[in-house]
Parts: C-alpha cells; structure tokens; sequence
C-alpha cells in the first residue's frame, strides 16, 4: 500500500507540477488521434499538456519499443486490450522502477497518465509493458540513486493486422533533478582545490 501511495504522489509532483518538452516534432493536441476512450480506465493524459519544470531539466531523448505488450498485468488485465482501447499517439506514459521484480532487479514498467475524477488531476493508469532490459540497465541506477524521472509519449501503435500484436513506439524523455548538477560541480571543485 506504502509503495502505491508513494507512485502516485511522485506521479501528480512530476506530472502536476513539473517536466515537459515544448520543442518541434512532438506531438500537438491536435495531432492526437480522438478515438473514444472507455471512462472505466481514465482519458489518457497527453504529453502535450505536460509543463516544464526547472527543478528537473531535460538531459535527453530516446527513441525504443516497449516490450513485454502481449502479457498479463498482475491483476489479469490484457495488456493488448490496454493498448488498443486506449494507447494514441502523444498519450503521455510515466516509468516506474520495480527493484523487486524476480526476473530483473532493473526493471521499469511503462504505465499510462490518466485523467482523474476531474481534468485537472491525474494518475498513473495501467502497466502496458515494460522498458527493454538493456535501456532499464543504464536508466534505473540513475533513477534509483541520482533522483533521475523518466516520462515518455507514444509516437506510434504498431501491428494489429491480420491477428498480428500490437506494439508500441516511445520517446522516453529523460530528466534530472537540478541539485544533481549543482552536486557534480560541487564535487568536481573539491577534487580541483584538494589538488
């Protein structure tokens, strides 16, 4: 229970009242595509809506596939149903680190943003997979021991045709915390004068 309160409030600070890119090639509002959305599961929460937060500036972008999309989230819900009804381009995503998951201790699930009881609050929506094992080896120490938040939006929902999977295309986006960098130079300086 603790681990869940704990995501969601990390969740609405990230989301609420930080983060985001306005550089050209995401996605606008408009460029989403408006399929209904069924109000059991939340609207999906677009990245564009997303604000910029000078406490966590952007280091990089990384363009991936999301693994994992053809299983079974732990509560038996279909991570294709998920992302068929729901998943569209520039859907905003928020990537949860899982230190105890049995079969990587780096793991980082990919979970949707969703709209709340009301527009203006938000909450982490369903697991639709997972970062790929060697992206989640570089990421997660970073998260786990430098403070680093990673967001992402979908750039494309591949697959469907002929009984084909679905698959999902991201651009993680990859932001650290401000003191990291005024803790760096810090560091560096006391290197320098110790000299």
């Amino acid at each position: 229970m603790e681990v869940i309160v704990a995501l969601l409030i990390v969740a609405v600070i990230v989301i609420g009242y930080m983060i985001a890119k306005t550089k050209g090639g995401q996605p606008t509002t408009a460029q989403q595509t408006t399929a209904p959305r069924i109000a059991c599961s939340g609207k999906s929460y677009p990245f564009s809506e997303v604000a910029n937060d000078a406490n966590f500036p952007h280091v990089r972008s990384i363009h991936t596939k999301i693994r994992g999309v053809t299983k079974e989230n732990p509560d038996g819900a279909n991570r294709q149903q998920i992302i068929e009804q729901y998943c569209r381009r520039g859907d905003a995503l928020f990537l949860v680190r899982e230190p105890n998951n049995p079969f990587d201790p780096n793991a980082i699930q990919v979970r949707r943003i969703v709209y709340g009881d009301t527009e203006d609050k938000h909450r982490l929506g369903e697991q639709i997979g997972y970062v790929a094992r060697e992206l989640a080896q570089d990421l997660a120490p970073k998260m786990d021991h430098e403070g680093f938040v990673l967001m992402a939006w979908i750039m494309n929902v591949t697959g469907g045709e002929d009984d084909a999977s679905l698959g999902v295309n991201i651009q993680i986006e990859e932001y650290r915390p401000a003191k990291h960098r005024a803790t760096t130079r810090q560091k560096t300086r006391k290197k320098a004068t110790s000299h």
